[in-house]
């Protein structure tokens, strides 16, 4: 199960990411999916990694839990590349824990837009924002504060991961942000991916030791091959519950995490938002 629960972390960081296109302006009522179904997987709850993701001509989603389409639903306006499970609060458990399978399908005259790259993203956000406020009648609102935070930096010599081989092909998990996630028997590797997705990731195992968002001031602007493995995260104990353990990253799993990989976390202040859902309900089902 523990395993089962870091790769669905790693999925959940990565959904979001590099959506950064403008809603095309072409719709003069809101974008929404022409044709939407849910259903609960009741059969088979842990039946193994969710799959979800736009297609073709829509989404589809196999034992997806809700909280998943939040994120791809919402991106924060301070510039971060995603809301880490732990930015998100208010969420009930049954939409962090119950799996769903979701087909949905575009009207025909968006698919043109639909279908180019550069309009897709934006536009899966403001049809997915659609489907929470119609299926599941969701309301959130955004909270900025200046909080303490984890910069990750260089560490003093050097990263220990190699620039990617465009001319290299490898199969996984394709992510928005343009990386690959290949899971393997003893863990993960990341193919062609940014820092500043290795930060969100790492943020994403805040409650599992690090306390804190983690910000990308690395300099690093290329991208990478990254292994991550089971044994760089330990997730047998609860997070820091005071301000003065949660300060000192020695000792937690992202630094861990950070130190194999040649970087390392440094103590630092930084804007945060949290995205605060004030209301949501089961999806009906159809």
């Amino acid at each position: 199960m523990i395993g089962r629960v870091w790769i669905v972390g790693l999925l959940s960081c990565g959904m979001a990411m590099g959506q950064t296109a403008t809603t095309p302006a072409t719709a003069a009522r809101p974008l929404a999916f022409d044709v939407v179904s849910i259903r609960q997987n009741v059969d088979d709850p842990d039946g193994g990694l969710p799959r979800f993701g736009p297609t073709g001509d829509g989404y589809h989603a196999a034992r997806s839990p809700i909280i998943l389409l939040i994120e791809t639903a919402y991106l924060p306006t301070t510039g971060a590349t995603t809301f880490t499970q732990n930015q998100i609060s208010g969420v009930p458990e049954w939409a962090s824990q119950d799996n769903f399978a979701i087909d949905a399908k575009v009207p025909e005259e968006e698919l043109p837009d639909w279908q180019n790259p550069d309009q897709r993203p934006a536009m899966l956000r403001a049809m997915m924002q659609s489907l929470l406020v119609d299926r599941c009648k969701i309301v959130v609102h955004r909270e900025v504060k200046e909080e303490p935070v984890y910069s990750l930096v260089v560490g003093k010599n050097g990263p220990k991961f190699k620039p990617t081989n465009p001319d290299e092909e490898h199969e996984g998990v394709k992510l928005p942000f343009g990386g690959i996630m290949s899971p393997g028997p003893n863990g993960m590797t990341l193919y062609a991916a940014p820092i500043t997705s290795l930060a969100a990731i790492m943020s994403s195992f805040g409650r599992m030791g690090a306390g804190r968002p983690i910000q990308d001031k690395t300099g690093l602007t290329g991208l990478y091959d990254i292994v991550l493995t089971r044994g760089q995260v330990t997730v047998d104990r609860p997070p820091p519950q005071d301000s003065s353990a949660a300060s000192d990253p020695r000792g937690n799993s992202a630094a861990a995490m950070a130190e194999s990989l040649g970087l390392k976390l440094e103590s630092d202040k930084g804007r945060v938002e949290t995205l605060v859902v004030d209301h949501i309900e089961r999806p009906t089902e159809n």
